[in-house]
């Protein structure tokens, strides 16, 4: 995981109110759907800012918005300082762009899906984290993810098992879930109300752990 200098990004200005809402949760749980929902509903909210990954895997157009590099151009990339952070998992690395931290500078809001094992690293580059929880029931996880066909089986009910015993680590964030197991317009709302709530009135959430 690599973080590009912080002195690179623009001044805070005194009047702004620079946020990181980081999206997590075991795959499956619908993060990249409500992202997208939350994306058009909010697109002419100009204090918003939707992250949009790099990855070394193709996209799925159904399921995914991302950009894809194979592995010796995120690392030539990564070399380079095009990441603001960087993960790997599941066998893939995964980068936010550079320029989320002018975004953030200038005192915008800006929501990315990432890893929750990346939190650390991303609250020393973003001080004002918000972590947001997207979860769905082990069956439901299973259901969603075998329906992609990438793994067998067994492949699946692994990684659901991995995902369920390891939860958000605590930490110096604010905390919010959200339940996503039946209808994605119930959970897409509840998911636009928390980031507008988190926007106008960062450091008022609960505290995770």
């Amino acid at each position: 995981m690599a973080f590009v200098d912080r002195d690179l990004a623009v001044p805070i200005e005194s009047s702004a109110r620079p946020t990181f809402i980081a999206v997590v949760g075991p795959s499956g749980a619908g993060k990249d759907s409500l992202i997208a929902v939350a994306r058009e509903r909010l697109a002419e909210d100009d204090r918003f800012v939707f992250a949009r990954r790099i990855v070394t895997r193709e996209a799925d157009p159904d399921l995914e918005d991302h950009d894809c590099l194979d592995a010796k151009g995120f690392q030539a990339a990564a070399e380079a300082g095009r990441f603001c952070v960087s993960w790997q998992a599941h066998g893939l690395s995964y980068g936010l762009p550079a320029s989320l931290l002018d975004d953030y500078a200038s005192g915008r809001v800006v929501i990315a899906n990432v890893s929750r094992k990346a939190l650390d690293e991303i609250a020393a580059g973003f001080p004002a984290l918000h972590v947001v929880e997207v979860t769905a029931p082990g069956h439901v996880l299973m259901e969603r993810l075998l329906s992609r066909g990438r793994e067998t089986r067994e492949e699946v009910a692994r990684r659901v098992a991995r995902a369920i015993e390891q939860g958000v680590p605590a930490g110096g964030w604010t905390y919010r879930k959200i339940e996503n197991a039946g209808g994605l317009d119930e959970a897409a709302a509840d998911f636009v109300r928390t980031l507008r709530s988190i926007a106008a009135r960062p450091g008022e959430d609960t505290a995770a752990g």
